[in-house]
């Protein structure tokens, strides 16, 4: 890497865009005093992020840029650019080249520029470092700072010597994680902190969350225990309602067959009963009837008194003819008297029975008794005598009457015969009616008895169903308030046993148990669950981010241990080395003589490793102090101490070196860093102002040692060191105070000259 260009517009005198184009080797810009040769130095010092105003030859920030003058108005904004090879990719970006830029407005606005895109100080100085030169190192060395250094205390020295041993960017990064672990060590505190106060809430919580845990889990033993109990309890009732449903429903299918049956009997009956066709038809038969028994009975009255009156007549005869006994007509006389009764008690009957039967059966005895009386008399009546009875009787009407009175009574016989057959028929078919009417009145009352008992069931069902329903209604209720709703019992899956009241008993203790354990819990706001989650999600984050800080003190603890380690190499190594070749150059100027660098405080450094070592006795909080304490020291020793004796001198002192001395000392020191550890390039501002014209020559021959290992740009009036440069840069100040450039190659200088 190196430096190929330099731009500079409006930057303090260069109020126009300047550029210088540099080569390898020695560049050498020279010009009068005042011309502002020194301001490219500030330039280079400004843009690679230069902040103290002091250094760049100011009091304040817009003072870099051009003022103005008498021909030139001031300007608005300073901008330097330098352009870098990184062609060596000794900066770690994908790009060939490196070009910083900064820009200051009169306005205060700044800006940093790398590659075009708008940047950070951090940014620069990062890359800076990592290419091993900074505005604070040997890169730029100013006017007096040759003198200043070596008049440094140590502790100043210490600080140029680790940006001369390239430990810087190491530097850099133990401090940005010195930072982190201090701020992660105050994010710790602040979590510590946290934590603490949020462990009373959340061990109150822990407590309520651990009962809301457990009201849940009874809650749901609970709800499993109704759900069981109440499952096969509704099952049960259920069952018999359904069951004594069942049976209602049966006795109602029962009782409408046969209130169906009862009608259609009761229909029976009373159709039997209102039919009065056969009975009228009986009716009319026995008026008939009646009429002529009642005919028959006066023929039969008249025929019995034209008899009586006939044997009468016939006794007269009998008794003119025969003796007859007393004794037997008094059972004759007896026989007509019964006779007689029994005819009175026959028109007795006529008058008030309306039996034809009984009728007839008196008139067939009472002719049976005539007719007995009549064979009792025949055989003490001689033919001779009745025939002469027979003629001499003078009334011929009374045999015409009795003879026209039989054949009388034989039609009527036959006409009451016939009605009796008629009435028989009618009679018999009625008695069927009848017999069919007592048999549906049986049936009638048969199925009403059944209906009677049917309902008497029924009432008796309907009471029990009744009761059944009015427990199984209150269970859907008391189901509804426990479970929610009755489709809850869905979620059982019911084996199908029937409960027993031992069974009941035990699941009504196991519910009253569950009831009063959640009674001893209390309510609990649901809500402190969710407060609980939240709070605990809170304090775990904070464990794992407490977790994370401490992991990340760890790594940052090890990132500091290890970069010191690198440090204290490097710094050594790079110290010896520096110390080697400072002893070298110290010879070559002074032309022999001794030369040392010599560390400070080495002893407690080590005393300072061996308390790292011992950090595990303390406390978390206290090595977390410690550790930042002792990192916070620059690598453990406190300067370093410049000893130089030129030849045939004993200085105790280096401050008892003259001006030229100490400028040969420094010369020599600067040189031996850049042996050690070459930058990129070295800006040097009349570091050899003091040196006489030998010195100057051995200067000029060490810059032209070293121009293979860096590139050399040097502010010089010194001629022998302008001779060893191979680009020449002039600058000169007009009347308007503005820098203006004019370059020289010596090549091509030389090409003319030998023409």
């Amino acid at each position: 890497m190196h430096l190929k260009s330099l731009q500079i517009l409006g930057f303090k005198s260069f109020a126009k865009k300047t550029v210088f184009e540099f080569a390898r080797g020695i560049t050498a810009i020279v010009g009068p005093n005042g011309s502002g040769k020194s301001n490219v130095a500030d330039s280079i010092r400004w843009v690679m992020g230069e902040q103290s105003i002091k250094t760049l030859r100011g009091k304040k920030s817009e003072d870099v840029i051009f003022a103005g003058s008498d021909k030139k108005a001031r300007l608005g904004m300073a901008e330097v650019s330098l352009e870098l090879d990184n062609s060596d990719k000794k900066v770690p970006i994908n790009y060939n080249e490196l070009l910083i830029s900064r820009k200051i407005y009169r306005s205060g606005e700044s800006d940093y520029l790398i590659n075009g895109a708008k940047s950070r100080l951090v940014d620069v100085n990062s890359l800076l470092t990592k290419a091993n030169f900074g505005h604070r190192t040997y890169s730029v060395i100013g006017q007096g700072m040759i003198d200043n250094f070596l008049m440094a205390t140590p502790q100043e020295r210490k600080e140029f010597f680790e940006e001369a041993s390239g430990v810087k960017q190491y530097q850099i990064k133990k401090n940005e994680a010195l930072n982190k672990f201090n701020g992660t060590w105050q994010n710790l505190g602040i979590l510590n902190v946290k934590l603490s106060e949020m462990e009373p809430q959340l061990k109150l919580l822990t407590r309520q969350a651990k009962k809301l845990e457990k009201r849940k889990k009874i809650e749901q033993e609970l709800y499993h225990a109704r759900l069981e109990y109440y499952s096969k309890y509704w099952r049960e009732i259920d069952n018999k309602f359904l069951a004594h449903k069942k049976k209602l429903d049966e006795y109602v299918s029962e009782q409408n067959k046969a209130h169906v049956i009862t009608e259609s009997l009761k229909n029976q009956v009373k159709h039997i009963v209102q039919d009065s066709v056969v009975n009228e038809k009986i009716e009319k038969l026995r008026e008939k009837q009646q009429i002529a028994m009642e005919d028959k009975m006066k023929l039969k009255e008249n025929l019995l008194h034209l008899k009586m009156k006939l044997a009468n007549e016939m006794r007269q005869v009998v008794m003119n003819v025969k003796n007859i006994s007393y004794n037997e007509l008094e059972n004759i006389n007896r026989e007509i008297e019964y006779i007689d009764m029994r005819h009175k008690k026959l028109i007795g009957l006529l008058t008030r029975e309306n039996n034809a039967k009984i009728i007839v059966e008196e008139i067939t005895d009472i002719n049976k008794k005539v007719d007995e009386i009549l064979q009792f008399i025949k055989p003490y009546i001689k033919k001779e005598i009745i025939n002469i009875q027979q003629e001499s009787f003078k009334n011929i009407e009374t045999r015409e009457s009795i003879a026209s009175g039989e054949e009388e009574i034989q039609k009527r016989d036959k006409e009451i015969v016939k009605i009796q057959i008629e009435i028989k028929k009618l009679t018999e078919e009625d008695q069927r009616n009848r017999s069919g009417l007592w048999q549906a009145q049986q049936a009638y009352q048969d199925e009403q008895n059944r209906l009677n008992n049917i309902n008497a069931k029924m009432n008796d069902v309907r009471v029990e169903l009744a009761r059944v329903e009015t427990k199984r209604y209150d269970l859907r209720q008391e189901i509804n308030n426990e479970l929610g709703s009755l489709g809850a019992l869905a979620q059982y899956q019911d084996d199908g046993t029937d409960i027993t009241n031992e069974q009941k008993t035990i699941f009504e203790n196991r519910i009253n148990k569950f009831k009063t354990e959640l009674a001893v819990i209390g309510g609990i706001d649901p809500e402190i669950e969710a407060e609980y989650v939240a709070v605990k999600e809170r304090y775990d984050f904070l464990m794992n981010q407490t977790t994370d800080l401490k992991n990340a003190l760890d790594s940052l603890k090890k990132l500091v241990n290890d970069l010191d380690n690198t440090i204290k190499k490097q710094m050594k190594e790079s110290f010896n080395e520096i110390n080697k070749y400072f002893q070298k150059y110290f010879n070559e100027l002074f032309i022999g003589g001794r030369a040392e660098l010599v560390l400070m405080q080495e002893k407690e450094f080590e005393q300072e490793e061996k308390i790292e070592d011992e950090e595990s006795a303390f406390d978390e909080k206290k090595i977390s102090i410690n550790f930042f304490q002792e990192k916070s020291k620059k690598n453990g020793y406190a300067g370093i101490e410049v000893k130089a004796t030129p030849p045939g001198k004993k200085l105790k002192s280096i401050a008892a070196l003259s001006g030229g001395e100490r400028a040969l000392t420094s010369i020599a020191l600067i040189c031996a860093i850049i042996s050690a550890n070459p930058s990129p390039f070295v800006l040097l501002d009349e570091v050899d102002a003091a040196l006489d014209e030998i010195n100057s020559i051995r200067f000029a021959e060490i810059l032209n040692e070293l121009a293979h290992k860096t590139q050399f740009i040097v502010i010089t009036h010194n001629r022998a060191t302008m001779e060893k440069a191979k680009l020449l840069y002039g600058v000169t100040i007009g009347n308007d105070g503005i820098s203006k450039l004019v370059s020289l190659k010596f090549e091509i200088a030389k090409q003319y000259i030998n023409r």
